[in-house]
């Protein structure tokens, strides 16, 4: 008689990805739209934040008000500097991360140290002071919560979790910081830059979980890694914009313009998702 399988250690994670200030409008508008309905993600034993999904991650874990997620910078902190998407330099990035037999490290090291060049003259303080606004606080939340960047130095990704060296500000401004528009960000001698530049979600560091929610903003843009492949055996439930947000998100992930519409568009899509959600996902 075989001996029984042993529980797994996480029944469910919630992994958010990258997505800029629109995905992460439209991606709040989901969570936001879900709970309505009776779902409450942040129920979730892990949570899996990159770059705008961290943020949303973290507010998630630390009990955040998410409607302090639509604010406007330019609006309620006229002093922070603008956030300029040029394509062209984001396009270069992509390009140095997509050549062809490049190991993928090295491709990661390589367009940080070119983010690095491009954003010499930016002060890092200021965009851990804008990303760490949408908190509130440096303090962690006492969850099992799980931030990822890429260091510049190795192209390796780093987990920030609440016992590692980094604030939650510093943790969540390098997860954020996409190439070419934000400058790295400096955490204990190492420069740190968006953890979506090794996988739009990094799904394998919620692997093992019985089950697994995925909000993933940028599905129509970016494929998966080969890393997002193994998730131990997790049943998987996506969440992706529809045709009508792609159409709200607009060409620029940055512009103040689209944070409503994609809003809008995700609490529509979250509603619409909630009663399937609902069956494999605890409500209270």
């Amino acid at each position: 008689m075989s001996a029984a399988v042993p529980p797994k250690e996480i029944r469910r994670a919630l992994v958010l990805g990258g997505g800029g200030a629109v995905g992460l409008s439209w991606m709040a508008g989901v969570v936001i739209g879900l709970r309505a309905a009776g779902v409450d993600p942040a129920l979730a034993e892990r949570i899996v934040g990159t770059s705008a999904g961290a943020v949303v991650g973290a507010a998630l874990a630390a009990e955040v008000d998410l409607n302090l997620l639509l604010r406007r910078p330019s609006v309620d902190n006229p002093e922070a500097p603008p956030i300029e998407f040029d394509p062209n330099a984001f396009g270069e990035i992509m390009g140095i991360l997509s050549t062809p037999g490049l190991d993928p490290n090295e491709a990661r090291r390589r367009a940080g140290a070119r983010a690095l060049e491009m954003t010499a003259g930016a002060d890092p303080a200021d965009h851990i002071a804008r990303i760490g606004g949408f908190i509130g606080h440096a303090d962690w939340p006492r969850r099992d919560l799980r931030i990822t960047a890429c260091s510049v130095t190795t192209g390796e990704l780093q987990v920030w979790t609440p016992d590692g060296k980094a604030t939650l500000p510093e943790a969540l401004a390098a997860s954020t910081s996409v190439p070419g528009v934000f400058p790295p960000i400096p955490i204990d001698g190492t420069y740190y830059i968006d953890g979506g530049m090794r996988s739009p979600i990094n799904a394998d560091l919620a692997a093992g979980a019985e089950r697994m929610l995925i909000i993933e903003p940028l599905a129509h843009l970016f494929p998966h890694s080969p890393t997002d492949r193994d998730l131990g055996g997790a049943a998987t439930t996506f969440i992706v914009p529809d045709a009508g947000a792609i159409a709200a998100y607009g060409p620029d992930l940055f512009a103040a313009s689209a944070l409503e519409p994609a809003y809008e568009a995700g609490h529509r899509q979250g509603t619409e998702a909630a009663p399937a959600i609902k069956e494999i996902w605890p409500t209270a």
